[in-house]
Protein backbone atom coordinates (compact mmCIF):
# COMPACT_ATOMS: atom_id res chain seq x y z
CA UNK A 1 0.00 0.00 0.00
CA UNK A 2 1.48 3.35 -0.99
CA UNK A 3 2.08 5.79 1.83
CA UNK A 4 3.22 9.40 1.76
CA UNK A 5 4.80 11.48 4.52
CA UNK A 6 5.19 15.24 4.23
CA UNK A 7 8.65 16.44 3.26
CA UNK A 8 10.26 19.21 5.27
CA UNK A 9 12.08 22.00 3.46
CA UNK A 10 14.82 23.37 5.75
CA UNK A 11 15.57 26.39 3.54
CA UNK A 12 12.00 27.65 3.61
CA UNK A 13 11.27 26.21 7.07
CA UNK A 14 8.03 24.67 5.75
CA UNK A 15 6.46 21.28 5.21
CA UNK A 16 5.14 20.08 1.86
CA UNK A 17 1.67 21.31 0.89
CA UNK A 18 -1.36 19.04 0.83
CA UNK A 19 -1.57 19.33 -2.96
CA UNK A 20 1.99 18.06 -3.30
CA UNK A 21 1.24 15.14 -0.98
CA UNK A 22 -1.89 14.25 -2.91
CA UNK A 23 -0.03 14.42 -6.24
CA UNK A 24 2.72 12.09 -4.99
CA UNK A 25 0.14 9.67 -3.52
CA UNK A 26 -1.81 9.50 -6.79
CA UNK A 27 1.38 8.84 -8.72
CA UNK A 28 2.37 6.03 -6.34
CA UNK A 29 -1.09 4.46 -6.69
CA UNK A 30 -0.84 4.61 -10.49
CA UNK A 31 2.63 3.06 -10.46
CA UNK A 32 1.46 0.29 -8.13
CA UNK A 33 -1.46 -0.47 -10.50
CA UNK A 34 -4.13 -0.04 -7.84
CA UNK A 35 -6.42 2.16 -9.94
CA UNK A 36 -6.31 -0.22 -12.91
CA UNK A 37 -7.01 -3.22 -10.69
CA UNK A 38 -10.04 -1.53 -9.17
CA UNK A 39 -11.38 -0.77 -12.65
CA UNK A 40 -10.82 -4.37 -13.73
CA UNK A 41 -12.61 -5.74 -10.67
CA UNK A 42 -15.50 -3.31 -10.89
CA UNK A 43 -17.52 -5.69 -13.07
CA UNK A 44 -17.06 -9.45 -13.02
CA UNK A 45 -16.32 -10.94 -16.39
CA UNK A 46 -16.75 -14.66 -16.90
CA UNK A 47 -13.67 -16.56 -18.09
CA UNK A 48 -15.48 -17.52 -21.29
CA UNK A 49 -16.10 -13.84 -22.05
CA UNK A 50 -12.39 -13.05 -21.74
CA UNK A 51 -11.53 -15.96 -24.07
CA UNK A 52 -14.15 -14.73 -26.54
CA UNK A 53 -12.70 -11.20 -26.51
CA UNK A 54 -9.19 -12.57 -27.10
CA UNK A 55 -10.41 -14.68 -30.02
CA UNK A 56 -12.21 -11.71 -31.57
CA UNK A 57 -9.10 -9.57 -31.26
CA UNK A 58 -6.98 -12.26 -32.93
CA UNK A 59 -9.47 -12.60 -35.78
CA UNK A 60 -9.47 -8.83 -36.25
CA UNK A 61 -5.65 -8.77 -36.35
CA UNK A 62 -5.57 -11.62 -38.88
CA UNK A 63 -8.01 -9.79 -41.17
CA UNK A 64 -6.01 -6.57 -40.97
CA UNK A 65 -2.78 -8.44 -41.71
CA UNK A 66 -4.40 -10.07 -44.76
CA UNK A 67 -5.54 -6.67 -46.03
CA UNK A 68 -2.04 -5.24 -45.57
CA UNK A 69 -0.51 -8.19 -47.46
CA UNK A 70 -2.95 -7.71 -50.35
CA UNK A 71 -2.08 -4.04 -50.59
CA UNK A 72 1.61 -4.95 -50.66
CA UNK A 73 0.96 -7.24 -53.65
CA UNK A 74 1.44 -10.54 -51.88
CA UNK A 75 -1.07 -13.40 -51.93
CA UNK A 76 -3.48 -13.80 -49.05
CA UNK A 77 -1.78 -16.91 -47.78
CA UNK A 78 1.77 -18.17 -48.10
CA UNK A 79 1.89 -21.93 -48.73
Amino acid sequence: MPSVTPRYNKKKNQTESFDGLLRRFKKQCDNAGIVQEVRDRQYYEKPNQTKHKKAQAQTRRNKLDAIKREKAGRPKRWL
